[in-house]
């Protein structure tokens, strides 16, 4: 599908709409949003991707949909320029860390969420993206670690407390609601829940 000349030209489409609003969407980005619709597509209908790619594909909209894609990452900037950097311990950023690093295994255990419709579909994704860049963020802050009046301190940006704090809220509030799970019964999900919820209070809230 994602060989076929009109798939390629919509991809290009979608980037170039996009960058008339001001957004660099990456390739790849462009081709996961579009394989999506497409896969929706198919489904609804009830036809093979490569149908709706020959003969549905010129029905999306193009510029609504880069125009919701701009809104979206606007969105997601003015949420980092409101957040605040913080200086956060080294034994606080250990469990920030580790917390971070079991949202990503949360999801991987519930990777059927990925199959489902788009809100559970990308709830996961946004959660795999929110804590692999949180993570990402902090091991760079970790080479620049420095030494406070009361033991070894980490600056944390306010982009990567933005990506942590969402990625840890969603997880939990999955856990909680039932929608994901580790696998050992509600009482460990719960727990881990609220070692999480705890966490998270380590970070400047809103």
């Amino acid at each position: 599908m994602r060989k076929r000349a009109e798939f390629r030209q919509m991809v290009e489409r979608l980037r170039d709409e996009c960058r008339a609003h001001g957004l660099d969407l990456a390739p790849a980005a462009a081709e996961d949003i579009l394989a999506d619709l497409v896969q929706n597509m198919a489904s609804g209908l009830g036809v093979r991707e490569e149908t709706v790619v020959r003969t549905y594909l010129g029905s999306i909209d193009v510029a609504a949909l880069a125009e919701d894609l701009a809104r979206a990452d606007e969105a997601q900037k003015r949420e980092i320029a409101d957040a605040s950097p913080a200086v956060i311990s080294l034994e606080g950023t250990g469990r920030l860390v580790a917390s971070l690093a079991q949202a990503v295994r949360c999801v991987s255990l519930n990777h059927e969420q990925l199959m489902r419709g788009d809100s559970d579909k990308w709830d996961a994704i946004g959660v795999l993206d929110d804590a692999s860049n949180g993570l990402t963020l902090v091991g760079e802050a970790l080479e620049k670690h420095h030494a406070a009046p009361h033991g070894v301190a980490v600056l944390w940006s306010d982009e990567s407390v933005v990506h942590a704090r969402r990625a840890l809220t969603r997880t939990v509030e999955n856990l909680r609601g039932g929608a994901w799970s580790f696998g050992f019964g509600a009482e460990m999900d719960a727990g881990v829940a609220t070692r999480m919820a705890t966490d998270l209070q380590i970070l400047p809230q809103d």
